[in-house]
């Protein structure tokens, strides 16, 4: 297996593709599988993922067999492609990567890292023979890997700055890559709040004739408990119930919200009873987000990874009391002087660390850090750091670990060995 991940790895050396032409050149050789199992796109900055776990969760308390893919992975490749909840097998990711090697080999293709594992996705969830696939985009939407879809829903969250190298430097750039899976006839979910760019979206919906739906007019609800760790709500419309959700922080509710509009368009053509609704975001899971990894003393992992994330987390974290300690790593392309803006002033003390992946050097992040504190360390691994803010907060403060997705897979790998 570790062979196989190597090679899937080093595709990475061959960057990002915005180009559908290979991918699609691939997915025909193998007889287009993506085409052959309905399925559920979802782009956006923020909440695509949390959107993507709360319809799967949904999908499969209605009974569904469901295929789940979203990226990046926090500690597994595997993590990545799941059916009802399970990862797929190290023997199907050694399996197909042979096989799609093999043909892509014979046709002398070459595909990114990200190209391969979508394929590799569509392939299995079609051998597997799933009902439903929910597809979260990579990156932007336009020219994704995943923008192959004849979906029956296109949702698309909120959107903000960020891949800006890759999507533009304004929101209103990043909203046109994102309106690029807006496909003709098939309708369309939008969660974003803001009047302008939910008009860009419009627009474009409706020169695809597409139906176009937006939860800023379409969806209202009421707050029955304001407890940010056990959200629960009550739907005004597009239909009526009280659900609560699975998943901690206020923000949970725009995805939340932008869930039940998509599940009201797929009622149309499934069966998705309210019972199921209920279950489904309640017993949703996606770890990395506002994970509590311990109680006493509380332990929060958040993978706030950019502006608009930081925001949500930094809301969020205000109503908890005694913050003691913030272990902050982020990545080196990221808005590092806004980021610890948001969330460093909120913390008696700092560690600063790095993740796995393209981690912006401590100084770096410690330059930023000291325009607020003096209290701060920098410890470069990320065990050591986590561990010597575990060993200094008392039973009734708090503890966060934020800044980046990889910095938090790491936490979640090795939380096990935390001293109680």
């Amino acid at each position: 297996m570790d062979d196989i991940l190597d090679y899937l790895y080093n595709l990475q050396r061959l960057g990002i593709n915005l180009d559908l032409v290979p991918v699609q050149q691939a997915l025909t050789i193998l007889g287009n599988p993506q085409l052959k199992f309905p399925t559920i796109h979802v782009a956006g900055t923020n909440g695509k993922g949390s959107t993507c776990a709360f319809l799967a969760s949904i999908l499969r308390e209605a009974g569904y067999k469901v295929g789940l893919y979203t990226s990046p992975h926090l500690v597994k490749f595997n993590e990545r492609i799941q059916i009802n909840g399970v990862n797929i097998p190290d023997e199907r990711i050694i399996e197909l990567t042979a096989y799609i090697k093999q043909n892509l080999e014979q046709h002398s293709l070459q595909l990114t890292f990200f190209e391969f594992t979508t394929v590799m996705t569509f392939l299995y969830f079609f051998q597997e023979k799933i009902d439903l696939g929910v597809i979260e985009v990579g990156l932007g939407g336009r020219l994704d890997a995943t923008n192959v879809l004849n979906p029956l829903v296109s949702v698309i969250t909120s959107i903000d700055l960020d891949h800006t190298n890759y999507l533009g430097d304004t929101k209103e750039k990043i909203a046109w890559e994102k309106a690029g899976i807006i496909k003709s006839g098939i309708p369309v979910v939008v969660g974003e709040k803001d009047p302008y760019l939910i008009s860009i979206f419009q627009k474009i919906a409706a020169h695809r004739n597409s139906d176009f739906h937006s939860v800023k007019k379409e969806i209202s609800l009421n707050l029955i408990n304001s407890d940010p760790f056990n959200l629960e709500l009550e739907l005004v419309k597009p239909f009526t119930g009280q659900f609560k959700l699975g998943l901690a922080g206020w923000h949970q509710l725009e995805n939340a919200s932008t869930t039940l509009l998509a599940i009201n368009e797929l009622r149309k053509q499934l069966t998705i009873s309210e019972q199921a609704i209920k279950e489904g975001l309640l017993n949703v899971h996606w770890p990395g987000r506002m994970q509590i990894i311990s109680s006493r003393p509380l332990i929060m992992v958040d993978g706030a990874h950019n502006v608009a994330g930081m925001t949500k987390l930094r809301e969020f974290v205000q109503s908890v009391p005694q913050r003691r300690i913030l272990v902050l790593g982020m990545a080196k392309d990221k808005d590092l002087a806004e980021m610890t803006k948001l969330i460093v002033p909120l913390f008696e003390e700092i560690i600063i660390t790095k993740g796995n992946f393209k981690p912006a050097e401590t100084k770096i992040v410690a330059a930023e850090v000291r325009k607020y504190t003096s209290n701060y360390t920098e410890i470069p691994k990320a065990e050591e750091a986590v561990k010597a803010a575990r060993e200094k907060i008392k039973d009734d403060e708090f503890m966060l670990v934020t800044g980046s997705l990889y910095l938090v897979g790491d936490v979640l790998g090795f939380k096990d060995r935390l001293a109680d």
